[in-house]
């Protein structure tokens, strides 16, 4: 797939607030991006950051980004109408099911936010689609009704039980893997999470991919910001990766990178 290494202008046609303190912004165009990857958004006069890719069909990328940081803080002072630059996509993305397997989407807090997308590539081939979204409370819980609306089969995890079921994601899969019949697990979110995650996949013989955030400066594998302990570059071999892979990873669901290479615990 084409890299557009270099930044274009995208104006801002839309704002939706999704939740608490996580907002999608909707752009014109396209980035003819894959599920999983990722593009470098600059705020003009501010800073450049990498961010998952929400949405990209029919005309229209989507941003599902959460404020947590001073870039973010001035993304969301932004009004519609607004310029910022774009270049990707970069990285790669989570694979196709085969039409008729059944394929379990697990998403973390603002990590459910490139799920979608993937869910709706599936069932465009033919595969179905369970969708588990967790969050802290029910106020933090995003893009359930875009999943219900694509007819996924839908269920919810709460730390406080106030949406769905009492606790963590990994219950919910933990009693799907004994139910029914997975043939692929897909997951993006806090990496503890999807370390477990990849760890049950892997004992009970299901193929998993995880999406394995790392800093990144540049996108395309030049500046060396996003290499793993085990010396992958996550730009280029990632984000998204097989399950048995990521557990090689000496860091992985441990610590990652800072902007001086320092080491920061999930």
């Amino acid at each position: 797939m084409k890299k557009n290494t270099e930044p274009k202008t995208f104006e801002i046609a839309e704002i939706r607030d999704e939740a608490e303190n996580i907002r999608t912004f909707v752009l014109p165009g396209t980035l003819d991006a894959a599920p999983g990857q990722f593009a470098m958004l600059w705020i003009p006069g501010v800073d450049e950051k990498p961010f998952s890719i929400a949405r990209d069909y029919d005309g229209e990328i989507h941003f599902t980004i959460a404020r947590v940081g001073s870039a973010t803080e001035k993304l969301f002072e932004l009004k519609k109408g607004a310029k910022i630059g774009l270049r990707g996509a970069f990285g790669r993305g989570f694979s196709v099911a085969d039409r008729g397997k059944t394929v379990v989407l697990v998403g973390g807090g603002y990590g459910t936010a490139p799920l979608h997308f993937t869910g709706k590539r599936h069932t465009e081939n033919g595969a179905r689609v369970l969708m588990v979204i967790g969050a802290r409370t029910k106020n933090l819980i995003i893009h359930e009704k875009w999943c219900r609306d694509a007819n996924f089969r839908v269920k919810i995890a709460t730390d406080d039980g106030s949406a769905g079921e009492k606790g963590f994601t990994t219950h919910i899969l933990e009693k799907l893997i004994a139910e029914e019949k997975i043939d692929l697990i897909q997951t993006c979110g806090p990496e503890k999470m999807m370390k477990i995650i990849a760890e049950m996949a892997t004992k009970n013989q299901i193929p998993c991919e995880v999406s394995i955030e790392r800093y990144m400066k540049c996108g395309f594998g030049v500046c060396g910001q996003c290499v793993t302990e085990s010396g992958e570059k996550m730009c280029q071999t990632g984000p998204v990766v097989p399950a048995e892979k990521a557990l090689k990873f000496a860091d992985f669901g441990k610590f990652h990178r800072g902007p001086e290479g320092q080491k920061i615990p999930w």
